[in-house]
């Protein structure tokens, strides 16, 4: 069972476009919209999308809850379905038809592409590496079922987003995981820019207000900020599958 896992707090014209590639892929797979409470229309586009496609599944929230918490809901869901992999994709993203399939191939536990901003660079690759590099972009990212048994879920706590993808890349690397990103690209649509630039004002300032709580957090909890030189150390060989837990 191909799954793939798309998120979406409102953004309802990227989402189209989303959904859009995720039908195109060029291995049968099986789609689910999580819509994290928005209010633009989304609810009615998703409810006549899942009954028009077999192959799509639309849930809606009534109350939003972080992102960590909508992937944990999706990934449990497919894992309690039999599935042993998902793609989860931003809202904001356009990954090309073999994506899945590729990422799938690697036989990685958490694969992710290359974020890449102008159609230009959109192109496929000649060769891809498997090995890939250590620098996870959660944006668009696969992941097996082993890896979440081990690791566990996402933090939910980091609400409403920013610092879970950072959390878990640091406890992947803790339970022996790495976590690679292989020179797939995927369009992303402003760069991640979209996040706030769509953003309703009190979303807007909702996003902005618990990102800056969650880097708190993060930095409570693992002694730095995502980005800072001592963030980097978290990542030493002498730390890699060695479950030194938080403080």
């Amino acid at each position: 069972m191909n799954s793939i896992i798309i998120v979406a707090r409102n953004g309802l014209h990227l989402t189209r476009r989303t959904l859009k590639a995720a039908l195109a892929q060029d291995t049968p797979v099986e789609i689910t919209i999580v819509d994290n409470a928005s209010t633009d229309g989304t609810q009615q586009w998703g409810m006549a999308t899942a009954a028009k496609f077999e192959n799509v599944v639309y849930t809606a929230l009534a109350q939003q809850k972080s992102l960590a918490a909508c992937w944990n809901l999706a990934l449990r869901d497919v894992w309690r379905r039999g599935g042993e992999h998902a793609l989860v994709l931003n809202n904001d993203v356009i990954v090309s038809p073999p994506t899945y399939r590729i990422l799938q191939f690697t036989g990685h536990k958490f694969v992710t592409t290359v974020s890449v901003d102008n159609e230009e660079q959109f192109g496929f690759p000649e060769e891809i590496l498997p090995c890939g590099r250590p620098h996870p972009n959660f944006s668009g990212f696969l992941i097996r079922k082993s890896c979440y048994d081990k690791v566990g879920p996402f933090n939910e706590s980091y609400y409403p987003a920013y610092c879970e993808d950072a959390e878990y890349h640091v406890r992947m690397h803790w339970a022996g995981i790495r976590a690679v990103c292989i020179d797939l690209p995927m369009l992303h649509i402003g760069n991640g820019a979209n996040t706030l630039r769509f953003a309703e004002p009190a979303d807007a300032n909702c996003i902005k207000r618990g990102a800056d709580r969650n880097r708190d957090q993060f930095l409570e909890t693992y002694g730095c900020r995502p980005g800072e030189p001592e963030y980097e150390e978290l990542f030493s060989e002498a730390t890699f599958g060695i479950n030194r837990g938080v403080k």
